[in-house]
């Protein structure tokens, strides 16, 4: 017996944040707190670079993360999308201690 899942109707958006965080903060506690705060559009949550080094206060790093979002319903909109980051880069700052680079 074949099982599939239809292709998703509306697209998806990719956005990337750089966390600069304490080096004993672990990724899980990120993706941990980013699924708390957004249930609805938020489909992943990724790092995709992580840098300890030169230009970074000292006991920090730095982790580039990436988070898909996307609605079942329709496609999002500007105003949506930057609704969900705010209140994503909100949460880091406040529980994680996070601060976004830019």
């Amino acid at each position: 017996k074949v099982s599939y899942t239809p292709l998703p109707k509306y697209p998806e958006v990719r956005r990337d944040l750089a966390l600069l965080i304490d080096k004993q903060t672990k990724f899980s506690a990120i993706r941990e707190w980013a699924f708390k705060a957004e249930r609805q559009i938020l489909r992943s949550v990724n790092v995709f670079d992580v840098y300890e080094g030169k230009n970074l206060t000292e006991g920090k790093k730095s982790y580039a993360v990436s988070f898909i979002l996307m609605d079942e319903k329709q496609t999002l909109n500007d105003k949506q999308i930057d609704k969900t980051m705010n209140k994503l880069i909100t949460v880091f700052e406040k529980e994680v201690g996070a601060t976004i680079r830019k």
